[in-house]
């Protein structure tokens, strides 16, 4: 197997008022968030919440809570990064009656558990 890091993004227009999971790291693999960007392309200001569920541990943990996105801008993280394990989740819940886009850039490393 390739032991090169793939590199990927994915993005999807989140549905207001509900939790939405933006990336699930796959099993035997190790992900490096590089890049996370919301936007929002409403007309007014609009709040986010980011949260990462730690799979192993039954835990969630807020990275943003209730973040407020000025209309037509964006939240960009990046120039640090956030590992996931397989299972793990990165979660976004926009308010109601927003129209918010988010993507994700992430570093996959194949990864075997030794047992």
């Amino acid at each position: 197997m390739n032991k090169e890091p793939k590199v990927r993004s994915v993005g999807k227009v989140l549905t207001a008022n509900t939790a939405n999971t933006l990336y699930t790291c796959p099993d035997n693999f190790v992900a490096k968030v590089i890049l996370l960007i919301v936007s929002n392309q409403t007309a007014s200001n609009k709040n986010v919440s980011i949260e990462w569920r730690d799979d192993s541990a039954a835990a969630q943990y807020h990275i943003v809570n209730s973040y407020v996105i000025t209309s037509k801008t964006f939240l960009q993280i990046d120039g640090g990064y956030l590992v996931l394990n397989p299972g793990d989740t990165l979660i976004l819940t926009p308010e109601s009656g927003s129209t918010i886009d988010a993507v994700v850039t992430v570093e996959e490393q194949y990864s075997v558990s030794e047992i």
